[in-house]
């Protein structure tokens, strides 16, 4: 680098340190190349790099107008999936992965550090607090339903880090890879994928035909195996919250690979439910591990029409969002829409549904509910009309109900409201 740019390098670099603008995609670039490749990978060629390079030149050019501004949705959008990238890109390096060279992983260490500082100066979040935001905006948790399977019934496996590896897939080139976990639960050999087959090897399965369950990571990895049905209180089953432990995802939902060639996938997931807005991380998350998203078809849950992933990519940025609804409340696009409605449309949907718990509880004391319960066939069935449309049309359920913490509930609701005076 000439010498005469030293002192403006210099003086970014102080800027940087009171977390105002981040290096520039130059200086980025420089500080990742190497004099000499062992592999002779140039820089050029990693994927994940380069889509680096790309969303750091989309803040360095919105910076350039004034460094002290408050980015607006859509760099913030840019800005938190450039975090993404580079936590994607040190975790490749640590496995010593050969998509990525890990030599190169001080120049990404000083970046991820710099986004991360820049993230807490534009939210007004401490830095311990970020991974709340993103969760909230990024990722999808679990249903009631989900919630009902693995806690109350408490049917659901859930694998530590270790033994989850064995379901970890591989995606090199476009091509999917899999470990034989059928063989034995140690081996290390790497096979193409076949969902077909890995469908075939459960007896209760409620996939699709020829696809398999699959869940996205928060930091991009897709996890595979066989969809089975639990034995209540036995943790038996193996469903997409199982991978993570329950743990909010990118993700999840249906595959179908032959040969390890994707031909199909879905949001198909009862334990998640992701919206469709969440299958842009998917498609993201394929298209950097070098497969083609005209080569394979995607759909939501309710859409009977299948289009080509980039045709949903195109479809799902250009649509049009409105606040409060489910593609609002449910997925990271709505921070592209607008960044203040989104969260509060969030945190109202969040609001009402702790307003619905509470009144759900206040209603067992209530003479509507006594009177509204009346004995059937020696069991107690609900028949007024709020335990009907909470469905809690047996005992069973209301007893269950019954034991949510109302107090926790409420403070929970105080804190909500105090957020949502604060973003007005």
């Amino acid at each position: 680098m000439p010498e005469n740019q030293a002192p403006k390098i210099q003086n970014k670099e102080t800027v940087n340190s009171s977390c105002k603008v981040l290096m520039s995609a130059t200086s980025f670039k420089n500080s990742t190349k190497l004099t000499m490749t062992l592999t002779g990978k140039s820089r050029s060629n990693e994927k994940l790099l380069k889509f680096i390079d790309a969303k750091l030149t989309y803040i360095n050019k919105v910076q350039e107008k004034d460094v002290n501004a408050k980015l607006g949705p859509d760099a913030l959008l840019v800005l938190a999936e450039l975090y993404y990238a580079l936590d994607r890109w040190l975790v490749l390096a640590g496995r010593n992965d050969s998509s990525v060279n890990s030599r190169r992983s001080k120049g990404v260490n000083g970046l991820f550090a710099q986004v991360v500082k820049l993230l807490s100066y534009q939210l007004e979040t401490p830095i311990n607090r970020l991974p709340n935001w993103l969760q909230d905006n990024f990722t999808v948790g679990m249903t009631d339903h989900g919630y009902e399977v693995d806690y109350q019934k408490k049917s659901a496996l859930y694998y530590k880090p270790k033994d989850r590896e064995m379901y970890r897939l591989k995606i090199t080139n476009g091509v999917v890879y899999q470990k034989q976990w059928w063989v034995s639960k140690e081996s290390t050999t790497w096979v193409k994928m076949n969902s077909e087959f890995t469908q075939s090897t459960g007896s209760k399965n409620t996939i699709s035909n020829k696809h398999c369950g699959y869940a996205l990571s928060v930091v991009g990895d897709f996890y595979s195996g066989p969809h089975l049905s639990g034995t209540t209180y036995k943790e038996t089953g193996q469903y997409h919250s199982s991978y993570m432990g329950g743990k909010p995802v990118l993700c999840a939902g249906e595959i179908e690979v032959v040969e390890g060639k994707i031909k199909h996938l879905n949001t198909g997931s009862g334990h998640y439910g992701p919206a469709k807005g969440y299958l842009l991380n998917v498609i993201n998350a394929l298209t950097l591990c070098g497969v083609d998203p005209t080569s394979y078809k995607v759909n939501y849950h309710g859409c009977k029409t299948a289009y080509t992933g980039a045709k949903m990519l195109e479809k799902i940025e250009k649509e049009e969002k409105k606040v409060g609804g489910d593609d609002v409340s449910h997925h990271k696009s709505k921070i592209a829409a607008k960044y203040n409605n989104g969260v509060l449309g969030r945190l109202k949907d969040k609001m009402k549904k702790i307003e619905d718990q509470l009144a759900v509880i206040a209603h067992f004391s209530t003479s509507d509910h006594v009177d509204g319960v009346k004995k059937v066939s020696g069991s107690r069935r609900a028949i007024c009309d709020v335990c009907r449309k909470a469905n809690l049309d047996t005992q069973h359920q209301q007893n269950n109900y019954r034991k949510r913490n109302s107090k926790a509930l409420q403070l929970e609701y105080e804190k909500l409201e105090k957020l949502v005076a604060r973003i007005k």
